[in-house]
C-alpha cells in the first residue's frame, strides 16, 4: 500500500478532528513541532486523541487545545483549577497561560512510534511524565547536556 502524506491547512485538520470526536470517534494525526520533544516528535509520531472528559482530566495528561480559533497546542496538563488549566510543553522552558476549559479539543490516549502503539494509560507511561514534569527546573541544563552529547549518538 502505497501510502502518501497530505498536507492540509489546521483549520481543516481540527475541524475534521473536532467533528470526530463530537461523535465520539477518535482521530489520529501526526505531530508537528518540536514543543513536545523528546515524548513526541515533529514528523515522527502520530497521536490518536480522543473526546475529553473534564471530570477526568489529570495534570501530565497530554491535551489539544485551542489558543486562537486557528492556533492548536498539543502540550501537557501542569496545573488545574476550578475554571481553567495550565499547560507546558515537554521541550520548552516556560509555562503557557492559564486557558478556560471549553478551549480542549481533546486528550491523547495512545502513540504511534514507527509501528508501535503507545498506551498513554499505562503506568510506565504515567510515571515517565511525572519524573520528567519535576525535572521542568532543569530542562535547561538537560538540554544543554542534551545538544553535548547528542553527536556522539550513534543513530
Amino acid at each position: 500500500m502505497n501510502e502518501e502524506k497530505r498536507w492540509i491547512s489546521s483549520r481543516l485538520l481540527f475541524s475534521a478532528i473536532s467533528e470526530q470526536l463530537a461523535e465520539n470517534r477518535q482521530a489520529a494525526f501526526t505531530v508537528t513541532g518540536m514543543s513536545m520533544w523528546p515524548f513526541l516528535c515533529h514528523g515522527r509520531d502520530q497521536v490518536i486523541i480522543e473526546k475529553a472528559d473534564m471530570k477526568n482530566l489529570k495534570t501530565g495528561d497530554i491535551i489539544l487545545f485551542r489558543m486562537t480559533e486557528e492556533h492548536f497546542v498539543l502540550h501537557r496538563i501542569t496545573r488545574l483549577n476550578k475554571t481553567s488549566f495550565q499547560t507546558t510543553g515537554d521541550g520548552n522552558l516556560f509555562r503557557d497561560s492559564e486557558m478556560p476549559y471549553d478551549c480542549i479539543v481533546g486528550k491523547i490516549c495512545k502513540i504511534i512510534r514507527k509501528g508501535k502503539t503507545i498506551d498513554c494509560g499505562t503506568v510506565t507511561w504515567h510515571f515517565l511524565s511525572r519524573v520528567w514534569m519535576m525535572l521542568f527546573p532543569i530542562r535547561k541544563q538537560i538540554f544543554s547536556l542534551w545538544s553535548l552529547v547528542r553527536p556522539f549518538i550513534r543513530r
